[in-house]
């Protein structure tokens, strides 16, 4: 028997089968490396009921992957987070914890007083699992929720100069399409959001071009952790043929500072396009869609830095340079959480360090205060002042 040769010409279908299978062959393992995923031990237990072992030994194994998936949850979400929001995860997430698991397998199993006990080693998709999270909007409260200030100045395409509402010329402080749009697509992602307007008085003259200084300076003023400054400049583009349909775009800039130490957590661009009749829809709408571009880049990166390992700034006053290095040592054998610690400067009884924490200025406060030793008398999120107690 002959054996023909396999070609399009011969049989297509067949070809263009082998040809996917080999396509996803090499997809496959490479999405697979990429997706995100962690590895966790946890116990489920079950009653054995009149159903015996085997119903129970199920319902077992079920309970240690729910386990797993809300200790995955743990890692992406504040715990105050997790407990106001019990119902929501139990309805969209707990109930569903299997579709969350890669694989699983049992590390051990038994018997013991009317229970059956499983323990399992489960891999979590955390990717798809942060996915489900922020689609609930729970996924950016892992950050604290801090409180967002914005002060991104807006030049519509029939104005002359920019407008803001922290201008010094007794002009009204209206809400501008720029705040609106960002302010919505921050608060859909679990920020809360601070109303610049309710300023009392001026801080002095700050023009346009906002610093970082600045920044700093009004996000104080008003009891915000976080500065979202820059610009957004719109234009009208020419009109469609013979319509009167007008394109109008916004192009936005904006980075977000940390108010506490001005450091830039994030930077992002955005460009938004409308076509409209309206002049003032069509502007709104290329705004709008301008804003949800960076409003996104934004969060992501704020959330990143603000819920991850972070670096906070301790400064010591009144402790000379025999007493600085007391403290440090101190900070190593007995606060939790400290990776590395860099002295920074040390002048006239005055040190300033930056520690790398996995934890918090809060933890590493509550800490230093527990053991008696020195004493907190400033704190923010990211920053300490400390003296010694003796």
């Amino acid at each position: 028997m002959k054996h023909r040769a396999l070609c399009p010409g011969h049989n297509p279908g067949i070809f263009f089968t082998l040809l996917v299978s080999l396509f996803l062959a090499f997809l496959l393992p490479v999405a697979a490396s990429s997706e995100e995923q962690m590895t966790i031990d946890s116990t489920g237990t079950a009653s054995i009921s009149p159903g015996g072992p085997a119903s129970a030994r199920d319902a077992a194994i079920a309970d240690a992957l729910r386990k797993a998936v809300e200790q995955a949850a743990g890692t992406l979400v504040a715990s105050d987070t997790l407990v106001e929001n019990f119902q929501v995860l139990e309805d969209s997430v707990y109930t569903k914890s299997q579709g969350f698991v890669k694989s699983y397998s049992i590390i051990s199993e038994g018997q013991q007083a009317g229970l059956y006990e499983v323990s399992v080693k489960a891999v979590v998709a955390t990717g798809a699992l942060a996915g489900g999270l922020d689609a609930l909007g729970l996924l950016q409260k892992k950050a604290e929720r801090p409180r967002v200030l914005f002060m991104v100045a807006e030049k519509g395409f029939a104005l002359s100069e920019y407008d803001y509402w922290w201008n010094n010329e007794g002009r009204a402080r209206r809400i501008s399409a720029t705040d609106a749009a960002l302010k919505q697509a921050f608060i859909s992602k679990g920020f809360n959001v601070v109303d610049g307007r309710a300023i009392d008085g001026l801080l002095g003259p700050i023009g346009v071009d906002v610093t970082e200084q600045d920044a700093a300076r009004m996000g104080r003023a008003l009891d915000a952790e976080v500065v979202v400054f820059g610009k957004v400049f719109i234009e009208e583009g020419p009109s469609s043929g013979a319509t009167s349909i007008v394109t109008y775009m916004a192009d936005m800039t904006a980075e977000a500072a940390r108010v506490d130490d001005g450091v830039v957590l994030a930077s992002q661009k955005g460009r938004g396009i409308s076509r409209h009749i309206s002049a003032v829809t069509g502007s709104g709408e290329a705004v709008s869609r301008a804003a949800a571009i960076v409003a996104e880049g934004l969060t992501t990166q704020i959330a990143e830095k603000w819920a991850g390992p972070q670096t906070i700034r301790i400064t010591l006053k009144g402790m000379d340079y025999g007493k600085a290095v007391e403290f440090k040592r101190f900070l190593k054998t007995r606060v939790r959480g400290i990776e590395a610690i860099y002295q920074r400067r040390h002048a006239e009884g005055e040190t300033a360090l930056e520690v790398e924490v996995k934890t918090g200025a809060q933890a590493v406060a509550d800490e230093i205060a527990r053991h008696g030793k020195y004493r907190v008398i400033g704190f923010s999120a990211h920053a300490l002042e400390v003296e010694g107690a003796e």
